[in-house]
Protein backbone atom coordinates (compact mmCIF):
# COMPACT_ATOMS: atom_id res chain seq x y z
CA UNK A 1 0.00 0.00 0.00
CA UNK A 2 0.99 3.58 -0.71
CA UNK A 3 0.95 5.47 2.82
CA UNK A 4 -0.93 8.53 2.38
CA UNK A 5 0.52 12.06 2.23
CA UNK A 6 0.42 13.23 6.07
CA UNK A 7 -0.41 16.79 6.92
CA UNK A 8 2.78 19.19 7.56
CA UNK A 9 2.70 19.40 10.97
CA UNK A 10 2.93 15.79 11.69
CA UNK A 11 5.80 15.26 9.33
CA UNK A 12 7.96 13.78 11.86
CA UNK A 13 5.94 10.85 12.41
CA UNK A 14 6.96 7.40 10.77
CA UNK A 15 4.21 6.12 8.94
CA UNK A 16 5.70 3.07 8.34
CA UNK A 17 6.84 2.30 11.62
CA UNK A 18 3.40 3.15 13.56
CA UNK A 19 2.10 0.80 11.04
CA UNK A 20 4.08 -1.68 11.94
CA UNK A 21 3.68 -1.00 16.16
CA UNK A 22 -0.46 -0.71 15.52
CA UNK A 23 -0.31 -4.31 13.75
CA UNK A 24 1.69 -5.80 16.17
CA UNK A 25 -0.09 -4.22 19.69
CA UNK A 26 -3.34 -2.78 18.55
CA UNK A 27 -2.85 0.70 19.96
CA UNK A 28 -0.38 3.24 19.39
CA UNK A 29 0.43 6.45 21.68
CA UNK A 30 1.19 9.72 19.75
CA UNK A 31 2.44 12.37 22.29
CA UNK A 32 1.98 16.25 21.60
CA UNK A 33 -0.15 15.23 18.34
CA UNK A 34 -2.02 18.40 18.51
CA UNK A 35 -0.61 21.91 19.30
CA UNK A 36 -1.66 24.36 21.66
CA UNK A 37 -3.83 25.97 19.32
CA UNK A 38 -5.22 23.17 17.88
CA UNK A 39 -5.64 21.66 21.42
CA UNK A 40 -8.22 24.91 22.66
CA UNK A 41 -10.12 24.81 19.52
CA UNK A 42 -10.66 21.44 20.14
CA UNK A 43 -11.89 22.36 23.89
CA UNK A 44 -13.60 24.77 22.57
CA UNK A 45 -15.81 22.94 19.97
CA UNK A 46 -16.81 20.38 22.58
CA UNK A 47 -17.99 22.93 24.93
CA UNK A 48 -20.57 24.26 22.52
CA UNK A 49 -21.62 20.55 21.30
CA UNK A 50 -21.80 20.00 25.21
CA UNK A 51 -23.89 22.92 26.19
CA UNK A 52 -27.38 22.10 27.90
CA UNK A 53 -26.17 18.59 28.61
CA UNK A 54 -24.62 17.55 32.28
CA UNK A 55 -23.59 14.14 30.75
CA UNK A 56 -20.22 12.80 30.91
CA UNK A 57 -20.59 10.94 27.96
CA UNK A 58 -21.74 12.04 24.75
CA UNK A 59 -21.48 10.31 21.37
CA UNK A 60 -22.63 12.23 18.23
CA UNK A 61 -21.38 15.28 18.48
CA UNK A 62 -21.19 15.91 14.91
CA UNK A 63 -25.31 15.94 15.30
CA UNK A 64 -24.64 19.22 17.26
CA UNK A 65 -21.76 20.23 15.88
CA UNK A 66 -20.53 20.84 12.23
CA UNK A 67 -16.74 21.45 13.27
CA UNK A 68 -17.22 17.83 14.51
CA UNK A 69 -18.40 16.97 10.58
CA UNK A 70 -15.24 18.46 9.13
CA UNK A 71 -13.06 16.59 11.64
CA UNK A 72 -14.56 13.16 11.11
CA UNK A 73 -14.16 13.60 7.06
CA UNK A 74 -10.86 16.18 6.78
CA UNK A 75 -8.93 16.17 10.45
CA UNK A 76 -5.69 16.62 10.20
CA UNK A 77 -5.74 12.80 11.99
CA UNK A 78 -7.66 11.07 8.89
CA UNK A 79 -4.54 10.20 6.60
CA UNK A 80 -2.69 8.51 9.28
CA UNK A 81 -6.00 6.43 10.58
CA UNK A 82 -6.35 5.19 6.47
CA UNK A 83 -2.73 4.34 6.51
CA UNK A 84 -3.15 2.22 9.71
CA UNK A 85 -6.27 0.57 8.72
CA UNK A 86 -4.52 0.42 5.01
CA UNK A 87 -8.60 1.47 4.07
CA UNK A 88 -10.80 3.98 3.35
CA UNK A 89 -12.61 5.13 6.09
CA UNK A 90 -16.05 5.45 7.23
CA UNK A 91 -16.55 7.67 10.12
CA UNK A 92 -18.81 6.30 12.84
CA UNK A 93 -19.44 9.36 15.73
CA UNK A 94 -17.34 12.18 17.41
CA UNK A 95 -17.55 11.42 21.53
CA UNK A 96 -16.87 13.56 24.81
CA UNK A 97 -15.77 11.59 27.42
CA UNK A 98 -15.61 12.80 31.26
CA UNK A 99 -14.44 10.88 34.00
CA UNK A 100 -16.17 12.81 37.12
CA UNK A 101 -13.92 13.10 40.13
CA UNK A 102 -14.86 11.43 43.16
CA UNK A 103 -16.73 8.84 40.81
CA UNK A 104 -16.29 5.39 42.26
CA UNK A 105 -16.78 3.26 39.25
CA UNK A 106 -14.97 2.49 35.71
CA UNK A 107 -15.80 0.96 32.77
CA UNK A 108 -14.73 -2.41 32.66
CA UNK A 109 -12.82 -4.23 29.59
CA UNK A 110 -14.34 -4.40 25.88
CA UNK A 111 -13.72 -3.98 23.45
CA UNK A 112 -15.53 -1.12 20.65
CA UNK A 113 -16.56 -3.88 17.88
CA UNK A 114 -19.68 -4.57 19.59
CA UNK A 115 -21.73 -6.70 17.12
CA UNK A 116 -19.47 -5.96 14.07
CA UNK A 117 -16.49 -8.20 13.24
CA UNK A 118 -14.66 -6.49 10.64
CA UNK A 119 -11.63 -3.59 10.98
CA UNK A 120 -12.06 -0.10 12.90
CA UNK A 121 -10.80 2.54 14.95
CA UNK A 122 -10.70 4.51 18.02
CA UNK A 123 -8.67 7.89 18.22
CA UNK A 124 -8.81 9.33 21.39
CA UNK A 125 -7.51 13.26 22.38
CA UNK A 126 -7.10 13.89 25.93
CA UNK A 127 -8.05 17.54 27.09
CA UNK A 128 -6.46 16.70 30.34
CA UNK A 129 -3.61 15.25 31.76
CA UNK A 130 -4.88 11.41 32.29
CA UNK A 131 -3.05 8.93 34.51
CA UNK A 132 -4.15 6.14 36.93
CA UNK A 133 -5.32 8.56 39.52
CA UNK A 134 -7.62 10.03 37.67
CA UNK A 135 -9.39 7.51 35.67
CA UNK A 136 -6.99 6.82 32.63
CA UNK A 137 -7.80 4.02 29.82
CA UNK A 138 -6.24 0.89 29.52
CA UNK A 139 -4.91 -1.25 26.59
CA UNK A 140 -4.12 -4.96 26.93
CA UNK A 141 -1.61 -5.26 23.62
CA UNK A 142 -2.35 -7.79 21.06
CA UNK A 143 -5.81 -8.48 22.14
CA UNK A 144 -6.93 -7.03 18.71
CA UNK A 145 -6.30 -10.76 17.50
CA UNK A 146 -7.98 -12.88 19.45
CA UNK A 147 -11.58 -13.88 19.40
CA UNK A 148 -13.94 -13.48 22.39
CA UNK A 149 -17.19 -14.96 23.08
CA UNK A 150 -18.66 -11.55 24.42
CA UNK A 151 -17.16 -7.86 23.58
CA UNK A 152 -18.06 -6.75 26.86
CA UNK A 153 -17.40 -7.45 30.65
CA UNK A 154 -13.89 -10.00 29.78
CA UNK A 155 -11.67 -11.22 32.16
CA UNK A 156 -8.73 -8.72 32.26
CA UNK A 157 -7.18 -6.47 34.73
CA UNK A 158 -4.21 -4.04 35.39
CA UNK A 159 -2.09 -7.48 36.29
CA UNK A 160 -3.13 -9.11 32.42
CA UNK A 161 -0.38 -9.68 30.68
CA UNK A 162 0.54 -6.95 27.99
CA UNK A 163 -2.20 -4.38 29.93
CA UNK A 164 -0.87 -1.05 30.37
CA UNK A 165 -2.04 2.58 31.41
CA UNK A 166 -2.66 4.90 29.16
CA UNK A 167 -0.73 7.85 30.72
CA UNK A 168 -0.82 10.99 28.92
CA UNK A 169 -0.75 14.38 28.58
CA UNK A 170 -3.11 17.29 26.72
CA UNK A 171 -3.00 17.10 23.15
CA UNK A 172 -1.71 13.83 23.18
CA UNK A 173 -3.56 11.19 20.72
CA UNK A 174 -4.17 7.23 21.51
CA UNK A 175 -5.43 4.63 19.32
CA UNK A 176 -6.75 1.43 19.18
CA UNK A 177 -8.14 -1.29 17.40
CA UNK A 178 -11.25 -1.52 17.08
CA UNK A 179 -10.85 -5.37 18.62
CA UNK A 180 -8.45 -3.96 21.48
CA UNK A 181 -9.42 -4.76 24.67
CA UNK A 182 -9.70 -1.59 27.30
CA UNK A 183 -11.11 -0.34 29.77
CA UNK A 184 -10.52 2.78 32.43
CA UNK A 185 -11.00 2.74 36.73
CA UNK A 186 -12.60 4.99 38.74
CA UNK A 187 -11.48 8.59 39.10
CA UNK A 188 -10.22 9.02 42.65
CA UNK A 189 -8.57 12.36 41.93
CA UNK A 190 -10.12 15.47 42.45
CA UNK A 191 -9.07 15.92 38.72
CA UNK A 192 -11.35 15.44 35.47
CA UNK A 193 -10.24 13.28 32.68
CA UNK A 194 -11.67 14.48 29.67
CA UNK A 195 -11.64 13.16 26.16
CA UNK A 196 -12.75 13.68 22.82
CA UNK A 197 -12.71 10.38 20.76
CA UNK A 198 -13.20 10.08 16.67
CA UNK A 199 -14.52 6.40 15.86
CA UNK A 200 -14.18 4.92 12.37
CA UNK A 201 -14.74 1.72 10.53
CA UNK A 202 -12.59 0.94 7.51
CA UNK A 203 -14.61 1.89 4.93
CA UNK A 204 -14.21 -1.84 3.03
CA UNK A 205 -15.10 -4.23 6.21
CA UNK A 206 -18.14 -6.17 6.87
CA UNK A 207 -21.10 -5.79 9.45
CA UNK A 208 -22.43 -8.21 10.88
CA UNK A 209 -26.38 -8.36 11.81
CA UNK A 210 -26.13 -4.94 13.29
CA UNK A 211 -24.09 -1.68 13.34
CA UNK A 212 -22.01 -1.24 16.17
CA UNK A 213 -22.20 2.05 18.08
CA UNK A 214 -18.61 3.23 19.32
CA UNK A 215 -18.04 1.84 22.93
CA UNK A 216 -14.71 3.81 23.54
CA UNK A 217 -13.90 5.20 27.20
Amino acid sequence: MTIPAIHDEIHAINIEQLKQDFDRDGCLIIPGFLDAEELARLELEATKALEGTDLRIVKGMERTNSWFTDQLISGKHVALIKALLEDELEPATAAFFDRIPGETEGITPHFDAIGHGSSGATLWIALDKADTENGCLYYVRGTHKNEYEHSLNLPFDVNSEGAFPVEINPGDLAIHNSRTVHWSLANESGRSRRAVSYFYWAASSKPGVRRAKAFAT
